[in-house]
């Protein structure tokens, strides 16, 4: 099936989606799917990074602090 043809089918047609045209949409969402799903990941991923930054540099001043006081 072509590009036209696909970008031309809307869910909302009275018509029902032959098995190709089904097919094609299915892997379509898929796709987006996986892809809306690795940015997420990557997401929390720098989200996790940088709050353990945050932490060890918290907790590095706190040691170099107490080290100083002794």
């Amino acid at each position: 099936m072509s590009e036209t043809e696909m970008n031309r089918y809307r869910l909302t047609s009275l018509d029902e989606p032959g098995d190709e045209r089904l097919a094609q949409i299915m892997r379509e969402v898929a796709e987006d799917a996986k892809e809306s799903s690795r940015r997420a990941a990557q997401r929390v991923a720098a989200g996790i990074d940088a709050a353990a930054q945050a932490a060890q540099a918290k907790w590095g001043e706190i040691i170099d602090r107490m080290k100083n006081e002794k």
